[in-house]
């Protein structure tokens, strides 16, 4: 299957429940990842993450279910028509 280009937004709502967990996920798909920005907002105890990844719809797919199966945790994932 041919890779695509995504844009994925994460949402930690809690960061010292899903920091970990987020974290040794994004680690297993380094290879995959272009581009991450994070915006940890300590006082509010919420981080943001954006992410430019390049895989499959199937990767895709998989990597955000995984994600969204974390507690405290939210994605949104766009493909790119390019």
């Amino acid at each position: 299957m041919e890779d695509k280009i995504h844009v994925v937004t994460i949402v930690i709502d809690d960061v010292e429940e899903a920091f970990h967990p987020v974290s040794e996920l994004l680690h297993n798909y380094a290879l995959r990842i272009k581009l991450r920005v994070g915006y940890p907002m300590r006082d509010k105890n919420v981080s943001v993450i954006f992410l430019v990844m390049e895989m499959s719809l199937d990767e895709m797919g998989a990597f955000s279910g995984k994600l969204g199966q974390l507690t405290a945790v939210k994605v949104k994932s766009i493909t790119l028509k390019i």
